[in-house]
């Protein structure tokens, strides 16, 4: 399969994907480039790339496609890919402007690109934070989260068929009212309630399987 991960940061899923797909198929990782104008962009594909360089055994093989929210969201050539995944970025794709307003617009031109990247019957992966149902958007992406029926009504409507739900990265014990990054296992409080955020365990994610219907 030709598999592309979307905004891998750091590399948590890459050391995953790459080994698997090494001698079979085909890891593209859509990720910001270094000469972006963004300094964080710049610094997260530096660090990235040194990742990738590290350890040619593993990551020889990996390909990278420019991928720069909300300038640039290509996912490569239409009818591409098997399968475009991405993981706990959703909230990324939420912006407000100076006057406070909320747009879910790059998150849909992100559902879009994915649609027309994959192949008939290929499959979209997505795992995000989930928020209680009934809070706001306008209010759940400030905490890194969204309700799971606004990810799902999103991909719908750029074409994408439900294929199915997992509860593997639920977790009930997590309210969903704060912000994720306090939970492990980033832990962003520090020593300040540590031991009450450690108890509630990582935040409560939705893991969600789409398909782009077939011709």
């Amino acid at each position: 399969m030709t598999v592309v991960e979307v905004l891998p940061g750091g590399g948590w899923y890459t050391e995953i994907l790459a080994p698997f797909l090494r001698d079979k198929g085909q890891l593209i990782e859509a990720t910001p480039p270094a000469s972006s104008p963004n300094p964080f962009f710049r610094k997260m594909a530096l660090k990235y790339k040194a990742k990738l360089d590290a350890k040619s055994n593993v990551y020889g093989r990996v390909k990278t496609e420019p991928f720069e929210p909300p300038a640039y969201m290509g996912l490569g050539p239409p009818d591409s890919a098997d399968m475009v995944v991405t993981f706990l970025n959703m909230h990324d794709f939420m912006y407000a402007n100076v006057h406070g307003d909320v747009t879910g617009m790059v998150a849909e031109r992100f559902f879009r690109s994915a649609y027309l990247a994959l192949k008939p019957g290929g499959i979209l992966g997505v795992v995000a934070h989930r928020a209680p149902a009934t809070m706001p958007v306008t209010q759940s992406f400030k905490l890194g989260r969204l309700p799971q029926t606004y990810v799902i009504r999103k991909a719908e409507q750029a074409g994408f068929r439900l294929a199915g739900t997992s509860k593997v990265s639920a977790n009930p014990k997590d309210p969903g009212t704060m912000p994720v990054w306090y939970l492990p296992p980033m832990l962003s409080q520090g020593q300040n309630d540590r031991a009450h955020y450690k108890a509630i365990g990582p935040g409560d994610d939705m893991t969600l399987r789409f398909v782009k219907p077939g011709s």
